[in-house]
């Protein structure tokens, strides 16, 4: 039986240098990302919990909204985050004058308000992932950094392809002496994290430069792959020129009846349309969907539904919900955490396995040595 070739020394150095130069950035992206996968269960933990004794009555969103802006006169609702399931709260998300938000919790069953959602260490975390804290010049050095976290998992995958000759010695970590012990840790736990790692950089980096996807796409495919927002036209008549939530939620679900509400999404000034966010059954995102309403005359302007966007816009919107594993619930969660923790490991395994030289052995039995060169050689 023929053999592979081994790697190329282009394709090692590739892989050893991006690995040595990136991978401090990459493991910081890897291991919070395994953090805010699991954003939505610490946001669940953090919420405020409801008075006891409160007798629950048949509140509305309207009336939800109303204690909002009594526990907040001074403040704009934004975003309005619909129950996910029985017995869960709304979320209003408010700005005040100094343009601080925050993020107010409303029992749906009474409307009254019982606190405010504190994630500040979540927050951070994921500010700390998409933007390395450094605000839109932050999202291009992750997006550099996802390019290096794909580069890694490819020319990785790439050295097994063209190296492996017993795939059984790529999977197994066997004792023996430090340097053989990190090398086969790192080769192992490599092998099973790259296509993974690969899929998750390769969506992270989208995140950091959609505009470049979208003409990349549009070039391949010869059609529009950015979903464009419709302005709403400028109200003519003289009198209300706003409506309450439930009257643009009621226009919205009128326009898309099969579509649960997500989320809420107010304009700012009149200058952009209420956006009200749809689930349907069979969508990969979570609230993919919009119904755009005129905030002046609460007429819908415009429907986006997943299944009717050209193909290239429905494969950008599914990068998103794979990145930050929104579907599939806890298994993918915990699958995308654990493969999250496996840079840093590849990192540290790598720069010691780099750092420490080949130690030469003065009497060693020829099965030794020959396992001993074909470590040295990969």
């Amino acid at each position: 039986m023929a053999q592979r070739p081994r790697s190329t020394p282009l394709l090692k150095a590739l892989h050893t240098w991006t690995g040595i130069i990136g991978g401090l950035f990459v493991s910081v992206l890897g291991l919070t990302g395994s953090v805010i996968v699991f954003r939505g269960v610490f946001e669940r933990a953090a919420l405020p919990k409801p008075s006891a004794g409160v007798v629950a009555g048949a509140a509305t969103l309207d009336d939800a909204a109303r204690e909002v802006g009594r526990f907040r006169p001074d403040s704009q609702i934004r975003r309005v985050r619909f129950p996910a399931s029985a017995g869960e709260p709304y979320i209003f998300q408010v700005e005040s004058g100094a343009k601080k938000t925050e993020r107010i919790v409303a029992d749906a069953a009474t409307g009254r308000v019982t606190g405010v959602l504190e994630t500040g260490s979540m927050d951070w975390l994921v500010d700390l992932h998409r933007n390395f804290l450094a605000g839109k010049s932050g999202r291009g050095a992750v997006g550099v950094a996802g390019i290096v976290l794909f580069l890694l998992s490819a020319s990785g995958l790439l050295m097994w392809f063209r190296g492996a000759r017993n795939w059984r010695a790529w999977i197994t970590v066997r004792p023996g002496t430090s340097r053989r012990l990190n090398f086969e840790l790192h080769r192992a736990s490599g092998l099973w994290a790259y296509s993974l790692l690969a899929l998750l950089s390769f969506t992270g980096i989208e995140l950091a430069f959609p505009d470049a996807f979208h003409q990349a796409m549009q070039r391949v495919t010869g059609e529009p792959a950015k979903v464009k927002t419709p302005k709403p036209a400028k109200a003519k008549a003289k009198g209300k020129t706003a409506h309450s939530l439930a009257e643009y939620v009621q226009a919205a679900r009128a326009a898309m009846p099969d579509g649960v509400p997500t989320e809420l999404r107010l304009a700012d000034n009149g200058k952009s349309p209420v956006d009200l966010r749809l689930h349907r059954n069979g969508d990969l995102e979570p609230g993919g969907n919009h119904v755009y309403v005129d905030p002046a005359t609460a007429s819908v302007v415009s429907i986006d539904r997943i299944v009717d966007r050209l193909l290239g816009a429905r494969i950008l919107g599914a990068f998103t919900p794979i990145h930050y594993a929104q579907i599939g619930g806890l298994p993918i969660q915990m699958l995308w955490s654990a493969i999250g923790l496996t840079p840093a490991l590849l990192f540290v395994t790598g720069l010691i396995t780099w750092w420490r030289p080949t130690r030469k052995r003065t009497v060693t039995t020829a099965p030794a040595a020959t396992e001993e060169r074909a470590l040295v050689s990969k």
